[in-house]
């Protein structure tokens, strides 16, 4: 849309439990007084715990190359064939890199065609304006990628084989370093790569059901389609693509922020569906409206090269309507709704579109493949990618994982914790595909641990539970069918 800063969804085992929202001041609520069957460990705000995370040894992980020259490429430099993954290391680590390094890590895939992406779990490099100091580059021949310094978990995704890492130190200042993985990403739906959220809470739901009456899904009009993509492939956990797939994916922001902090989607042709914890600070006080904004037809948020011509734009929002039931101290009734001061076209493009809601509430989704999209971070307190995600997430049963809920939420995870929504992805939705047609199940909302821990899952409101508030509160748009 416009050039913007700052660039959801990758690998991480540690401990905690957040909401999984950038909020304006980039609020993640703690967990207090959750106690689950089995109860989860605290992630307290501002510390991180990747020690956990076993490395990869670069020797098991590379193959083509002499011994002494794996050796020598860990070291600082070489030529590396990813297998799998392979692991780079700044000079002396886990000692202070020396002063005037320069390290020249030329990746690529053992089978080249896979793309590549990279996640630095322990990054302290000298932080300086624009990374003209020490820094790490990502480059792909003589281009210039990505410019990483300073302090705290890394990734970048790309969309080539072939990588060329160059480190950079000067002669003044000396840091702790840096460990990075550099993987394959496996093009299969089935091991696709995000990152986990994070709730808030001291509240604990109740099973008590809102309405014995079944909700039922806004009637359309007929003159345009709902839930329909531009292409029907799922990558998990990869940029998506083609740039628009999801046509009916927003961003949320000020009008004068760089990046969104929240995500949300068009379900009609003057509402946007989120989260309402996207609108509260980390002290729970409601934070003011002015300025607010959606992007629509976005898709990288850097650039405007690949924009929808007429079509990607940031639209005002004239009203937030929080659920009434909604308490920034719990995380029940997560649900919000944004007006816009547009009137949207739902049938004139085919990068802008509205997602299908559920028809009624008869459907737990259990057992069914989820799909959630989002610019959330790729890793807990790390950066934001520069392009929308997609992950697949299996949907579960009612129990979740024994994590005691309400009948408003609705749990989804990978199994080994490879895979999941972080901060930054919430409001943004879960769907799950019925036909040729995307139908959206859940609002990301927060998850027992940091993003993508192993046997934490990701909570999201159950869209099925507020269609009938979604019909009263929308009663003057016009749905597709």
């Amino acid at each position: 849309m416009r050039p913007l800063a700052v660039s959801c969804l990758f690998l991480l085992i540690s401990a905690g439990t957040h909401l999984r929202t950038q909020q304006i001041t980039d609020s993640r609520t703690e967990i207090e007084n959750l106690e689950p069957v089995r109860t989860p460990s605290v992630f307290k705000r501002g510390r991180s715990a990747y020690a956990s995370e076993p490395t990869r040894n670069v020797l098991s992980s590379v193959s083509g190359l002499a011994l002494e020259e794996i050796l020598k490429a860990s070291k600082c430099g070489g030529k590396l064939v990813v297998d799998d993954e392979v692991t780079l290391r700044s000079p002396g680590y886990p000692n202070s890199y020396r002063n005037r390094a320069k390290c020249i890590w030329k990746v690529a895939a053992n089978d080249g065609t896979s793309k590549l992406e990279m996640y630095c779990s322990t990054f302290d490099v000298q932080a300086s304006q624009k990374c003209k100091k020490d820094r790490l580059t990502v480059m792909q021949g003589k281009k210039e990628l990505k410019r990483f310094c300073g302090e705290g978990p890394k990734s970048f995704s790309s969309d080539s084989s072939e990588l060329e890492i160059v480190f950079k130190s000067n002669r003044w200042v000396s840091k702790n370093g840096f460990e990075c993985t550099v993987r394959k990403v496996n093009q299969d739906t089935s091991e696709g790569y995000w990152t986990n959220t994070q709730p808030p809470t001291t509240n604990k739901p109740t099973n008590k059901p809102e309405t014995t009456k079944a909700p039922t899904q806004p009637t359309g009009d007929g003159k345009c389609e709902c839930g329909v993509p531009n292409l029907n492939r799922i990558v998990g956990g990869n940029t998506v693509n083609p740039a628009h797939k999801y046509p009916w994916h927003v961003g949320l922001k000020k009008r004068n922020h760089l990046s969104y902090w929240c995500g949300g989607t068009i379900i009609n042709n003057k509402y946007a569906l989120t989260a309402a914890h996207c609108f509260f600070n980390k002290q729970g006080e409601r934070e003011s409206d002015e300025g607010l904004v959606v992007g629509v037809a976005d898709h990288d948020m850097t650039t405007t090269s690949d924009d929808a011509s007429g079509v990607t734009r940031l639209v005002n929002v004239k009203k937030v309507i929080l659920h009434s039931k909604y308490d920034p101290k719990g995380y029940d009734y997560d649900m919000a709704l944004l007006q816009l001061e547009e009137t949207l076209d739902l049938s004139k493009n085919k990068e802008l579109r509205a997602v299908c809601l559920p028809k009624d509430d008869s459907k737990n989704y259990a057992g069914m493949k989820g799909i959630a999209s989002g610019w959330g971070r790729l890793v807990t307190d790390g950066d934001q990618p520069d392009k929308l995600k997609e992950v697949v997430l299996p949907i579960l049963d009612a129990k979740c994982w024994n994590y005691q809920i309400s009948e408003r939420i609705l749990c989804a995870a990978d199994q080994e914790g490879k895979k999941d929504t972080c901060q930054g992805d919430s409001g943004g939705p879960l769907y799950v595909q019925e036909s040729s047609k995307f139908v959206q199940v859940g609002v990301t909302s927060f998850g027992f641990g940091n993003c993508a821990e192993k046997g934490k899952p990701g909570a999201y409101a159950r869209v099925s539970k507020f269609l009938d508030w979604i019909k009263e509160n929308t009663a003057d748009a016009t749905y597709c069918q």
